[in-house]
């Protein structure tokens, strides 16, 4: 049953305050003026506590607009793109499972559009897993120059492995939805880092394993699939004005790890 593409009227509108573009590692990139994104609950920073009341079950059971196969859809109610919802696993779980995997690259390929997955440590405000789907793309990531990668662990048929040809790690993997479910599947289980951000788009899943969650004074704020995909997300009015591509290469660099080719 394949998840639907919900019409706007049934989303919050994302609107917002202001926009600019820089150029990131020589790809275009945005940054918008976001301030109704600050009051997200559980947001990073220095007083987020280590545990809380779990938001996950009140939203699957209260917000659900869609539900099929143990998966289930809901309005994302902090928007950070247009049309944008979340795809949530109706049993707890905190990582993906093939099927939600699947399902959001089935729904990307079917939309056109992008998903973009977060881990807590990654930007994430809730723990259980779900990803973030819009019917937008951002041409940031295309832009990147890139090149083969070959690992002797990765064996799955009909999927390919690149690495784009940047400072940190940011490895891509193509291939049609079956088979970048599998891969993602395989590539978690590889994963050494505790937390990474993922975008699906375009018959492709782009991975940055992560290692510092808020890259400051670079990035004010937890670096997430947003800003991988190549939209940064501002709350505040000072950073947002004064930021400038070589701030957001830097901030890349700091939240990520080395790449994987010398």
């Amino acid at each position: 049953m394949p998840v639907p593409l919900l019409a706007d009227d049934r989303l919050p509108p994302f609107a917002p305050t202001a926009v600019r573009r820089v150029t990131v590692f020589g790809a275009p990139a945005e940054l918008v003026l976001v301030p109704s994104r600050k009051n997200r609950p559980g947001r990073a920073g220095a007083r987020r506590p280590a545990f809380s009341a779990p938001a996950a079950e009140r939203i699957v059971r209260e917000e659900a607009v869609w539900r099929g196969d143990g998966i289930v859809l809901t309005p994302n109610r902090y928007p950070f793109a247009a049309g944008a919802s979340l795809l949530w696993p109706e049993a707890p779980s905190r990582d993906p499972s093939a099927e939600l995997w699947l399902a959001a690259a089935e729904w990307a390929a079917r939309t056109d559009g992008s998903a973009l997955r977060n881990d807590v440590g990654a930007a994430a405000t809730i723990a259980r897993a779900h990803l973030h789907l819009t019917r937008e793309r951002q041409p940031f990531l295309d832009a990147l120059p890139e090149r083969p990668f070959v690992a002797p662990w990765f064996d799955v048929a009909g999927a390919t492995l690149v690495e784009k040809r940047v400072p940190f790690c940011l490895l891509g993997v193509r291939g049609a939805p079956e088979q970048l479910a599998v891969a993602l599947q395989r590539l978690a289980e590889a994963r050494l880092t505790a937390a990474w951000n993922v975008v699906i788009a375009r018959g492709a899943a782009w991975l940055m394993p992560r290692g510092l969650e808020t890259p400051a004074p670079h990035f004010p704020y937890a670096l997430g699939a947003a800003e991988l995909w190549g939209r940064w997300c501002y709350v505040d009015e000072q950073p947002f004005a004064a930021a400038t591509g070589d701030d957001l290469e830097r901030a890349l660099v700091a939240a990520g790890l080395a790449p994987l080719s010398t």
